[in-house]
């Protein structure tokens, strides 16, 4: 992995990877979906909401109910807000092993960027469980979904992220959970690390060829502690 130690910025997804708020997004959609009046959705639908952001939203609305679409998807919004708050000011929980990863990371002067799918308007509360422990500030440089113009699997969020941390792709590397994540990465010119925290399974991240896998990011310390 010496290539890996060589670098200059690390880049991050948040869902899944640096915050265990997965399984609880299934939960809080089924939720919301009840509330709202709409179907149960398929668990597909879900993920894609959860990489692609709150246009997937969409694809939740049956045709027959399609002329209500806007209203349906602000109300998706607003009962969402709602459910953010308490979910991640009580619930979500960052992975373990963050605080010890971002440690080291400092300690080698490697810059820590944020290059997510959330929306600009959910960052503040997704960004609770960070802040929780005091990790808030080590992150230089948030890319949110809005703030590209190409989101993941584009490279272009990544590559925003990068140029605020003043290193180039070839001395950056990006660490997701899911194939999306991995596609983003490798279209930027960086090295990949995907972890099994989130969306996808090893055999799912393999299939994308990244440049390792690793279970969560508390095995990525090992790396810059020699």
């Amino acid at each position: 992995m010496k290539q890996i130690r060589d670098i200059g910025s690390m880049i991050f997804d948040l869902d899944g990877t640096l915050i265990d708020s997965v399984p609880a997004y299934f939960a809080l959609t089924e939720t919301i979906l009840q509330r709202i009046g709409l179907p149960p959705a398929p668990e597909q639908s879900i993920t894609k909401v959860m990489i692609e952001g709150m246009d997937a939203v969409e694809e939740m609305i049956p045709g027959e109910m399609m002329h209500r679409r806007n209203e349906l998807i602000d109300r998706f919004i607003v009962e969402g807000r709602k459910a953010l708050r308490q979910m991640f000011s009580n619930e979500i929980e960052p992975i373990p092993g963050i605080t010890e990863l971002f440690s080291a990371l400092s300690n080698r002067q490697i810059r820590i960027g944020l290059a997510t799918s959330t929306h600009r308007r959910f960052m503040d509360l997704k960004l609770t469980p960070l802040e929780r422990i005091g990790l808030l500030d080590s992150i230089e440089a948030i890319v949110a979904i809005e703030d590209a113009p190409q989101k993941k699997p584009a490279p272009d969020p990544l590559l925003a992220c990068a140029l605020q941390l003043g290193h180039p792709p070839d001395r950056s590397v990006y660490v997701g959970d899911n194939r999306i994540d991995i596609q983003a990465g490798k279209a930027a010119g960086m090295m990949t690390i995907g972890v099994l925290t989130g969306l996808d399974d090893r055999e799912t991240l393999k299939r994308e060829d990244p440049t390792v896998i690793f279970e969560s990011i508390a095995d990525i310390t090992p790396l810059f502690m020699k």
